[in-house]
């Protein structure tokens, strides 16, 4: 399914409004996110300062060009489009909010997505502003 705005009743009942708070969240949600596409190696690399640098690196599914518009956005999610999916995902995932992308760019000013699918021969290196709005 390819990432799409959740509707605000969705949003509203699975309390997609929450936003990361500090490093720590923001990391968690990453792992999460490599989990559920499936990945089997996770790297994480964080500067002293926890400022500069926070990256996750794994061999998940990564995410398909067509998606890159809304990746950044919030309650934006490929996992769910309505309530009734949350019973068809029942535990399967780590996570379905659509806010760690969105949040992180928001919390740092901007963010940098490297990312290729299996159909992909190179990775493709997106940057995003603090808005979620591709910026190259």
């Amino acid at each position: 399914m390819p990432i799409a705005a959740l509707p605000t009743t969705t949003v509203s009942a699975i309390g997609s409004c929450q936003v990361l708070t500090d490093s720590c969240s923001l990391v968690k949600e990453l792992v999460d996110n490599a989990l559920d596409a499936h990945a089997t190696s996770i790297a994480i690399e964080i500067s002293s300062n926890v400022l500069d640098v926070i990256q996750v690196k794994d061999n998940g599914t990564g995410i398909p060009p067509n998606d890159f518009e809304m990746v950044c956005r919030r309650n934006c999610t490929s996992k769910i489009a309505t309530m009734d999916d949350l019973r068809k995902l029942g535990g399967k995932s780590l996570g379905f909010r659509g806010q760690a992308l969105a949040s992180a760019a928001e919390m740092s000013g901007g963010l940098r997505l490297t990312t290729k699918t299996g159909k992909e021969v190179v990775a493709k290196a997106i940057e995003f502003g603090r808005s979620g709005d591709i910026l190259r």
